[in-house]
């Protein structure tokens, strides 16, 4: 299984979702940003490589972290792309991510795969759905999934992928816990897509 998480829009929650998700999966998380750090177990694709290496071609689990720019789809998020089984699309509810959504879909949507969006971070109830009305009028009647304001990537990055894939087993977490069982019905849903196709 590969599955992409991007947007052309920065600071939507891609890295903390591609970092959970495979964790979830057992799959690397492989990113072209430009900034990673060193503990974060994610697998930088130094900026210089014009392709995608080969090593994340074979049939191996991957959830690529790819930024996107709005007019242009560089060489490895188009390899990315292509070999993946499903694209997820982070969002925040404001219009500037909802648009940055919207141009996100537009640019890879012309290679056929299963698209998801996930309407991250929110509080409000009805910035939710309104954020999802807006995209469903935009865009039609694509998956759309709900990830709720949670400190759970913040404890991942800082405890790392080890502590998320135990964290049912450790005292006083059970929020938490159940922020992670909440994350894990929305990474079956686009598992489940991706295997369809």
């Amino acid at each position: 299984m590969k599955i992409l998480v991007t947007s052309v829009k920065g600071g939507v929650g891609k890295t903390g979702i591609a970092l959970n998700l495979a964790t979830y999966i057992g799959a690397q998380c492989v990113t072209n940003d430009l900034v990673v750090s060193d503990n974060s177990g994610i697998i930088q694709i130094e900026p210089k490589t014009k392709s995608m290496p080969i090593k994340f071609c074979a049939n191996v689990p991957v959830v690529f972290d790819f930024g996107a720019s709005y007019n242009s789809i560089d060489p490895k998020l188009a390899r990315a792309v292509k070999l993946s089984n499903v694209i997820a699309i982070p969002t925040l509810t404001d219009a500037r991510s909802l648009q940055g959504t919207i141009d996100t879909v537009n640019l890879v949507k012309v290679v056929g795969k299963p698209i998801v969006i996930i309407i991250n971070n929110f509080t409000s109830e009805s910035k939710f759905n309104h954020a999802k009305d807006y995209l469903i009028d935009a865009l039609g009647q694509l998956p759309i999934f709900a990830i709720r304001t949670t400190t759970l990537f913040e404890r991942v990055a800082k405890d790392g992928s080890e502590w998320f894939s135990k964290v049912h087993h450790i005292k006083g977490e059970y929020q938490l816990n159940k922020t992670r069982i909440a994350h894990e019905l929305v990474y079956d849903a686009i598992i489940a897509l991706g295997a369809k196709k």
